[in-house]
């Protein structure tokens, strides 16, 4: 019996740590558009975005001391891994799929396509590192119709640029917590493991 429990806790314990070592993208939709999505991975830390339509909106006033990116580097590494784990197609969220690649439009601040001032499914994506004067400097991606067409590691334009236009995207960036090496993870659980097996030995 005392067996048994044991494996049964071995068994739950396998399956939370998978649950940790695999935790997948939390999505923040409202209205049909993609306001915010957690989760994200990024050189051991975990992340959360959040978009809108500009740098002034999105840091008050875009204040530099709000950046969580400080270079051209770590900006285009941010867009890297939004596009790779978040900006996929075949999302399924409560019985409803949404293509966030091939239809942009679905993502806040990006409504550039059904309805919008040019029938197409276009967007820019875009991640402040730095700020001169009244002047931001951003990485910026733009994808259309699935396919990421340019590339733009530094561009600078003014502090509000963004405000009333409808296909651009502006990203806050928020660290939510350390990524647990799976190493560390898993010499966590042995240690449950192994208290849990002398405490069944003692009373046996």
């Amino acid at each position: 019996m005392k067996n048994k429990f044991l494996k049964g806790f071995v068994a739950s314990l396998a399956l939370a740590v998978s649950g940790i070592a695999n935790a997948g993208i939390i999505y923040n939709i409202e209205n049909g558009n993609l306001l915010s999505a957690n989760g994200i991975e990024l050189n051991g830390l975990e992340y959360n975005v959040f978009f809108g339509h500009s740098c002034s909106s999105m840091y008050e006033g875009c204040d530099e001391s709000l950046f969580t990116f400080n270079s051209q580097n770590e900006a285009t590494a941010a867009l890297d891994a939004l596009f790779a784990q978040v900006l996929v197609d075949n999302v399924v969220l409560d019985s409803i799929e949404y293509d966030f690649l091939s239809k942009p439009i679905d993502i806040f601040s990006c409504n550039w396509g059904e309805g919008g001032s040019v029938n197409r499914n276009f967007c820019e994506l875009w991640v402040p590192y730095e700020v001169n004067g009244q002047s931001v400097t951003s990485a910026w991606y733009s994808h259309q119709d699935g396919v990421r067409v340019s590339t733009y590691p530094s561009w600078t334009g003014a502090l509000d640029y963004g405000d009333n236009r409808d296909y651009m995207a502006f990203t806050r960036w928020e660290v939510a917590q350390e990524v647990p090496e799976p190493s560390t993870v898993a010499i966590f659980a042995l240690g449950l493991i192994g208290l849990a097996s002398r405490k069944f030995k003692k009373q046996s």
